[in-house]
């Protein structure tokens, strides 16, 4: 064997014999059990047997006293941990809902598919269930209930027979509805006599593209309440692309969630040209008008939503919607509440179309509202620089170095040469 070979070999062998040792130190841990909610066994005597349930109270519950939603999911045992992540998703940056309660209903197989031919299921969720959790929980008179597949068709039947005991219902591959499997009537037929006396509450209900076996149902629903459903009733059809019937429950219950509580998101629409296809600023208004009575928001804009749209402006580059919206929203104080980045762009927009005192009076606005940030002095003395203001050109990158300097800014190079080249 050679050096060089013999070499590679000690290192091989070095690498194969010291990597263990490396690699398998010992790491100090603390196992504990990662509890979602509770779990109960109700002895119910409209089924004559005991059902399992789960609860789920949202984070905010114990420190709060306000009465909360309550989403009730159709086989518990499979998707209650579906609900349990969407209320928690509640509490992100932009919420999309607001938080609820999750209730799980579980069922056992074999016995599954049977559970949802019977009525007496939907008795005790209304006689035994909803008053149990109504009684000794902050839940609000706000219900949807939540169903997949015979469960999806469970749910369509609580909107046939128990039409008010739940405000929404958000169904995923319902089956079946076209056939008359339980009852001398499908729930198809049935449904179409309740709506010619008028059915007030929400559907939202879907179908993927490859479900063969439930879409001619959906589809038949979704021209019976074309033709028939008045505007009490509010509803939602969707065929979704890129997904399977074992998924379809989790794509359904998220956007069937904000579908039902529309309006509780801050308004926002991709673009310029979709914003003007749904009514502009007159929509705008009234969504957030609808957002107040209906959840308690303040009727007066949030200035993101303010800023979405102007931003939409700035994509399509128009200008005149541009000037258009900000004159709009003006006596807003939306600048000052927005964040740096987004109250730069307008500034900025300003500035592509040589608008060098309107950028100049939102610079402003934002260095009142962040007196400690160095960068927006910095960029006003370039625009007063441009315009051959050379008092104020110096007094703000004077300003900016000052401001640099304690904070150990690592632009105070910069901030310092622009200074000194003056």
């Amino acid at each position: 064997m050679n050096a060089i070979y013999r070499k590679i070999y000690f290192a091989l062998v070095m690498l194969i014999t010291v990597s263990p040792i490396v690699y398998a130190q010992p790491i100090d841990t603390e196992e504990t059990d990662n509890i979602i909610g509770k779990k109960l066994t109700i002895a119910s005597k409209v089924m004559s047997e005991t059902r399992d349930i789960q609860i789920y109270f949202p984070q905010s519950y114990k420190t709060s006293k306000k009465d909360y939603p309550v989403l009730y999911i159709l086989d518990g045992q499979r998707l209650f941990t579906l609900g349990v992540s969407l209320s928690q998703s509640s509490r992100s940056t932009v919420k999309m809902t607001p938080e609820f309660i999750v209730v799980g209903i579980n069922n056992k197989y074999p016995d599954r598919f049977s559970h949802f031919t019977k009525t007496s299921l939907l008795e005790f969720i209304d006689k035994e269930l909803v008053p149990f959790v109504e009684t000794n929980y902050r839940a609000s008179k706000e219900r949807i209930i939540f169903g997949w597949e015979f469960a999806g068709g469970y749910a369509i039947e609580s909107l046939i027979n128990k039409p008010t005991l739940f405000s929404g219902h958000i169904v995923s591959s319902p089956y079946p509805i076209d056939e008359s499997w339980f009852s001398e009537q499908s729930r198809l037929e049935q449904l179409e006599s309740k709506l010619e006396t008028g059915l007030k509450s929400h559907l939202y209900f879907t179908v993927t593209e490859g479900e063969s076996g439930v879409i001619g149902g959906t589809n038949k629903l979704n021209t019976l309440l074309k033709n028939k459903a008045n505007n009490s009733l509010r509803w939602t059809y969707r065929v979704i692309p890129n997904e399977q019937h074992l998924t379809n429950a989790h794509a359904t219950l998220y956007q069937g969630l904000i579908n039902y509580f529309y309006g509780y998101a801050p308004f926002q629409i991709d673009s310029l040209e979709n914003f003007q296809k749904a009514g502009g600023l007159n929509n705008f208004y009234a969504y957030n008008k609808l957002r107040a009575e209906r959840f308690g928001f303040a009727e007066k804009p949030e200035p993101w939503a303010m800023f979405v749209i102007i931003r939409n402006a700035i994509r399509a580059d128009n200008f005149t919607q541009f000037e258009l919206f900000m004159k709009e929203f003006n006596e807003s104080n939306m600048i000052a509440n927005l964040r740096l980045n987004s109250s730069n762009l307008i500034a900025e927009y300003y500035l592509k179309y040589k608008q060098h005192n309107k950028a100049i009076a939102v610079y402003e606005v934002m260095a009142s509202a962040y007196p400690d940030n160095a960068k927006i002095h910095h960029e006003l003395g370039k625009i007063y620089f441009s315009i051959k203001n050379k008092e104020k050109t110096r007094f703000h990158y004077q300003k900016a170095v000052d401001l640099a300097k304690p904070n150990k800014d690592e632009k105070l190079i910069i901030y310092q040469k622009h200074l000194n080249e003056l």
